[in-house]
């Protein structure tokens, strides 16, 4: 008796598209929200970078969900997304402490 294998369908081009374009739009709004929380630390110059990343993202969207590129792209933007997070974290911790 033959045991059919299970396999999962492969997403289709235009879900990996849609997946992309919603993946870069969360990510320009959680770095939004960041630069607003950088600003509250006094880190005016990383909120105005931040900022500026958020829009490139927005702007870029299109290109980074057709492109090979584009996951680097949300990968890079995700381990900044980590780091701004944490750095605000511990400076709200260390300015409520003080």
């Amino acid at each position: 008796m033959q045991q059919k294998t299970l396999q999962s369908p492969s997403p289709s081009e235009a879900d990996i598209v849609r997946d992309r374009l919603v993946l870069a739009s969360r990510y320009s709004e959680c770095l939004r929200r960041l630069a607003r929380s950088a600003e509250q630390v006094r880190h005016s110059d990383l909120a105005a970078k931040l900022i500026e990343v958020a829009r490139f993202m927005e702007r870029m969207s299109d290109d980074i969900a057709l492109s090979d590129d584009g996951i680097e792209v949300l990968r890079r933007a995700a381990r900044l997304i980590g780091t701004v997070e944490r750095l605000v974290d511990r400076e709200a911790k260390t300015s409520v402490l003080h």
